[in-house]
């Protein structure tokens, strides 16, 4: 979830945490619009539904949540607010210090403004199920992985190594989605060590063929992914 949003300040620590809080209290009294949401990226998915604060008590606030919000509160420890009321068009990052999922409760802390950047992003991104074999070949050299998400206009794909010296940045991607083999120009954005492996971030312009057939793969694991939260609470 990190990738999603990067903490910023916008006076110092304390003192954006006590705005915050008193944005929220602000809300819960109703001098305020409550359009508080809380957001999660589930395999790349957003999961965001409405919040209701029950309470606030020194730093933290107790808050009534969607049961499927709630399992990935449970799952993550972490979540994003998000509400026009926020200052420059921010969010707020947060711990969740307690949830009960089966009565949709849990309680948020350690509050601190954020820019979400996958709110950013021109297209849906889904986490892609088992392994899907991607490979790059520009001029002569090649560069192959798993792809591990993709959206309509790219694809990452993870290896065990750099990308190789010199390599052009425009080549032809090769990867099969949904049985369809695809054959895609791309462009290699950028190449990046995480985790002990790399991770190589291509963008695209799909045809109409292979844009269809993306657009599904991402829809289908968009239900498939809600479907398994929702397992999770029945």
């Amino acid at each position: 979830m990190r990738e999603t949003f990067q903490i910023v300040s916008i006076k110092d620590g304390k003192q954006d945490l006590e705005a915050i809080l008193h944005t929220l209290r602000e809300m819960k009294a109703g001098r305020l619009k409550n359009d508080l949401k809380l957001l999660n990226y589930y395999h790349e998915v957003p999961i965001s539904y409405s919040a209701k604060i029950d309470s606030i008590d020194a730093d933290c606030i107790e808050v009534t949540a969607h049961q499927a919000q709630s399992v990935v509160l449970g799952l993550q420890k972490q979540a994003l607010l998000t509400s026009s009321s926020f200052p420059q068009g921010l969010g707020v990052h947060c711990f969740v210090e307690y949830v009960n999922v089966k009565n949709s409760f849990a309680v948020l802390g350690r509050f601190a403004y954020a820019s979400i950047r996958a709110e950013r992003r021109g297209a849906v991104r889904v986490k892609i199920d088992g392994f899907v074999p991607a490979a790059y070949t520009a001029d002569t050299q090649t560069l192959s992985g798993r792809a591990d998400d993709i959206s309509v206009s790219g694809v990452a794909i993870h290896n065990q190594q750099s990308a190789p010296a010199g390599i052009p940045e425009n080549g032809i991607l090769q990867l099969s989605v949904n049985g369809s083999d695809l054959i895609l120009p791309s462009t290699l954005v950028k190449s990046a060590e995480k985790e002990g492996e790399f991770v190589h971030t291509f963008r695209f312009e799909p045809d109409k063929n292979a844009d269809k057939v993306i657009s599904q793969y991402i829809y289908g694991r968009q239900v498939e992914i809600i479907r398994q939260l929702k397992e999770q609470f029945q």
